[in-house]
């Protein structure tokens, strides 16, 4: 079958379906998208709360106490994790004749407002009361959509770490402060895309650093200050003259490493043991296209995104795949032992499993919610296999002839995603808000729901500019106090809280390391450290190395070199010699983007 090239329901952009593409959808029985990946992507991120949090009533009979939930939607039920997991209660009670006189979406909403929803999920965990999309966790507090971590706090995918705090896409760190995408390290602050480094600060791209401060692009170096080397008695005496327990000065740091980050060299995408693959974090996979965040043994998959290990032959899958899933599509949190369970929200452990939202070790269910250990249930209504497959083909017909319609005239048919409008999370509450940021007005233009925080009438006790400059001046009864966040601002799109606290756990991480308080909510803190990654989307580009140096670029910046243009010396001799290198790839990096970026085997050249 030959390339088609289609518009997008949505934005009405071409997008092209590859001979490739056809042959999943033809395995799994779906037909074409008729949404771009991009369109697509967004779409499903519309169904993902990973750190909006609201305090809600417990729905379950004689349970009406308070509880913490990433459900601010009143029309939707909540009830805590214990009662979820009981057998207090029977979700299959809910179950309903399917009405051929409503569009399937419709009636899936009906239920989904009837039936009550974990309010956080998580699994094997202990002591991690305020976690969300979390497994084996323990003493961990307000951390996210995390596998296997130990006292951590505020952090968002992270695994297998240890004392990490305000950390996003970390593996294995331990001691980790204010890093993004780093592994292996240990005692490592205010950093990104490091690995095997340890008693640093404010690295970009280095491995295998110690005792280094402000650095970029540096390999197994030590006692380093802004790139430049000095002796263990030399960098000490720096050290002490920086005063790094000082907010001004750590302030004045990641400005610095901000311009250095520009003048240093990019690889056009970090990609470690893999072959045939294309997109950004991905490690040893194979025959994957356009995936992001894919932690390894991933194969044949196609526009995934945040998998964990063993994905096989999936397509628009995440956040939230993989974990020895096959043959999964179109769906946010869908992994963990999964196969052929397509168009779902948080779906585990589970086969044949479609349009569902909040299942767990099921087989052959369409349109349910919130069932355990089922078979064959369309809208929670136990059939027998026979019922259940005689039922199944006339409503999947009745998808196709009579599809829902959204408020923007979008035609919703079998084989496209939940609408966005029908999501029991408003656009501003989801991960689709980190990834595609608007405002709320641009929002509600573009059809999808907006909710404004309710006002929490919090009164700061210590105002964001009363801050103690260095941690020295805090006192241990910090934490009974109320701090106002720096951003506090109608304006602030960043789920900002207005106020926030120090819990004892961070107050003796900052003492330990001689850190300062934070200034920002930890919801605004992390939108800080988003800033740091690339978009899930990729271009075409052509390498910027120019033979002796990169290609002189207008882009301008502040790390521009002489007149006002952007510029890399090469240190190296490179295989295509003082010529324009000529490889291309896609890469994550707009071309509008102020970054130099090289080739796999250019930037070997310049950093190995």
């Amino acid at each position: 079958m030959a390339s088609e090239t289609k518009t997008c329901q949505n934005c009405k952009s071409p997008f092209t379906i590859e001979p490739e593409d056809f042959a999943f959808y033809e395995k799994i029985h779906v037909p074409p998208p008729t949404w771009c990946p991009q369109c697509r992507l967004r779409r499903r991120l519309t169904y993902r709360n990973e750190h909006g949090f609201s305090r809600r009533k417990c729905a379950a009979p004689g349970h009406e106490e308070n509880i913490i939930s990433t459900y601010s939607d009143p029309k939707v039920h909540v009830v805590d994790r214990k009662f979820w997991w009981s057998d207090e209660w029977d979700p299959g009670t809910y179950g309903r004749d399917y009405d051929f006189t409503k569009p399937f979406f419709m009636q899936f909403r009906e239920l989904l407002e009837t039936v009550p929803l974990i309010a956080l999920t998580d699994s094997k965990s202990s002591n991690s009361e305020y976690c969300h999309l979390t497994v084996e966790m323990k003493g961990c507090y307000l951390v996210t959509a995390t596998w296997n971590s130990e006292d951590c706090c505020y952090g968002n995918r992270l695994s297998h770490c240890k004392d990490t705090i305000d950390s996003y896409v970390c593996f294995r760190t331990e001691f980790g402060y204010e890093n993004v995408y780093c592994r292996d390290s240990y005692q490592l602050f205010w950093s990104d895309n490091c690995e095997g480094c340890h008693n640093s600060y404010f690295l970009y791209d280095c491995r295998g650093c110690s005792n280094c401060i402000c650095c970029t692009s540096l390999h197994n170096k030590q006692y380093h200050i802004f790139n430049k080397p000095y002796s263990k008695e030399e960098y000490g005496k720096k050290v002490q003259e920086m005063n790094l327990g000082s907010r001004n000065t750590l302030h004045a740091l990641r400005k610095t490493l901000a311009e250095m980050r520009l003048k240093a060299v990019h690889r056009y995408a970090q990609i470690y043991q893999s072959t045939n693959v294309s997109g950004d974090n991905i490690e040893q996979s194979r025959n994957c296209r356009y995936c992001f965040d894919v932690m390894g043994n991933a194969e044949d998959s196609k526009y995934c995104n945040w998998s964990s290990d063993g994905m096989k032959t999936c397509y628009d899958s995440g956040p939230g795949s993989g974990g020895k899933s096959e043959l999964t599509y179109e769906g946010v949190s869908i992994g963990v032992n999964n196969s052929r369970c397509n168009f779902g929200v948080a779906v585990w452990y589970s086969h044949d499993v479609h349009y569902s939202y909040g299942c767990d070790s099921s087989q052959y269910l369409f349109g349910c919610v919130s069932l355990r250990n089922k078979r064959y249930c369309i809208l929670n209504k136990q059939y027998s296999e026979e019922e259940y497959s005689r039922l199944l083909s006339k409503v999947i017909r009745h998808m196709q002839d009579q599809p829902y319609v959204d408020a923007r005239g979008r035609e919703y048919r079998y084989g496209e995603y939940f609408p966005s409008e029908l999501s029991p999370y408003a656009y501003n509450e989801t991960v689709a808000q980190d990834f595609f940021p608007i405002a709320k007005e641009q929002a509600e233009k573009e059809g999808y729901v907006w909710r404004d925080p309710s006002d929490k009438n919090y009164v700061p006790t210590i105002p964001s500019g009363s801050l103690p400059e260095t941690i020295l001046d805090v006192p241990d009864s910090i934490t009974g106090e109320i701090l106002e966040c720096g951003h506090r601002s109608a304006q602030c799109v960043h789920q900002c809280t207005g106020a926030f606290r120090v819990i004892p756990q961070e107050l003796l991480f900052y003492k330990k390391f001689n850190l300062p308080l934070p200034s920002l909510c930890p919801n605004c803190r992390h939108y800080e450290r988003l800033k740091l990654r690339n978009p899930l989307k990729l271009w075409r580009r052509t390498c910027e190395c120019e033979g002796q140096m990169s290609k002189v670029s207008a882009k301008g910046g502040s790390a521009s070199g002489g007149n006002g243009q952007n510029v890399y010396r090469n240190t190296g001799v490179h295989q295509h010699g003082t010529g324009k290198c000529p490889n291309e790839f896609e890469t994550s990096y707009s071309p509008e983007r102020q970054e130099i970026i090289y080739c796999e085997q250019c930037y070997q050249q310049e950093i190995a």
